[in-house]
């Protein structure tokens, strides 16, 4: 990706304790960045990146135009280096992890003299995806670093990372916005206040991600999943035509919807029904009941090889969580 990265205000902050590291001459040779969005990851790794290279930074903005940020923005600037999910060649699709060979390219790139006298800078994003092997390839670099070397480690779970590699690294964090600021953020890209409200809870306070699922009209998913979840539940609708609502969409949207729909069960099971408290009432064989759905959803509905996979893993979530209610309500 080229081009120029936007920085998001609460991200500000991070990137002013890199600028001061840097002018101090403290910065370390590792940092384990902890971002709250599974969203802008890349723009993150990217304007960290330009901020540390720019010969003319304003604050926390760059300049554009030293010779820095213009081959950043060109995607030609030699001495940074990022490690990402690539499609693997023979299957066609994105690999699920960074492998070996990318972590050792990467090692041999930054063994490499500097082609220019600013510090040479590499991202691995998101890190927690590296498996062991490439973890334990990275671990000598990190235990031998060379000179004028910044090494990102960019995720958004910290707790996957070895701790091995995460006890050689500076822990940096990016704290989530306030809700004030989430939707004062929203409100600026165009939603309305009650939109982006809305859309904030479906995101778990994640403005990114709101932003997202409302250009998905992802409210509008949702009520058209809860009618025919309804009628599923009466015995009117089938399991395969509902899961095959779920699958004209993004997998990532209906791993959301069925993550939310398990978690307000839960809640009502346990005393707690913010929507109709009416209803609230403890039950906590059902609510143990769905914890466990909850958790085994959670593993299950990670497969994404193809949606025939999906869709019996989706289909068989469904059925039971259909056997817990209908069981507990006769």
């Amino acid at each position: 990706m080229s081009g120029h990265p936007s920085l998001l205000p609460w991200q500000s902050d991070v990137m002013r304790l890199a600028l001061r590291l840097q002018r101090e001459d403290r910065l370390p040779h590792a940092v384990l960045l902890e971002t709250p969005s599974e969203r802008g990851i890349e723009e993150l790794a990217l304007y960290l990146a330009r901020l540390m290279l720019c010969d003319a930074v304003d604050d926390v903005d760059t300049c554009g135009n030293c010779e820095a940020c213009r081959m950043m923005s060109a995607g030609t600037y030699a001495d940074f280096s990022r490690v990402t999910l690539e499609t693997d060649e023979k299957t066609k699709k994105v690999r699920k992890n960074i492998i070996i060979d990318q972590v050792r390219d990467l090692i041999h790139e930054l063994s490499l003299t500097r082609k220019y006298e600013r510090p040479k800078i590499a991202v691995i994003y998101p890190a927690d995806a590296m498996n062991k092997a490439s973890a334990n390839a990275l671990l000598k670099t990190l235990e031998e670093p060379a000179a004028q070397v910044l090494l990102v480690l960019l995720t958004r779970n910290p707790g996957r990372i070895p701790i091995t590699l995460r006890s050689r690294c500076q822990n940096w964090s990016i704290h989530p916005p306030a809700t004030e600021q989430s939707i004062e953020w929203l409100k600026a890209r165009g939603l309305d206040e009650d939109s982006a409200s809305q859309y904030l809870q479906f995101a778990a306070g994640d403005p990114l991600l709101a932003e997202h699922l409302q250009q998905q009209d992802f409210a509008g998913v949702v009520e058209g999943f809860r009618s025919r979840l309804s009628a599923f539940l009466r015995g009117a609708l089938g399991v395969g035509e509902l899961s095959k609502g779920l699958l004209d969409g993004e997998i990532a949207l209906s791993r959301r919807l069925i993550e939310m729909t398990l978690s307000g069960y839960c809640m009502q099971a346990s005393g707690v029904d913010f929507a109709n408290p009416e209803n609230s009432a403890l039950d906590r064989g059902r609510a143990r009941e769905l914890l466990d759905l909850r958790a085994r959803a959670q593993r299950q509905l990670q497969v994404e090889e193809n949606n025939l996979d999906f869709q019996i893993q989706l289909e068989d979530v469904l059925i039971s969580l259909k056997q817990i209610l209908t069981r507990r309500m006769n």
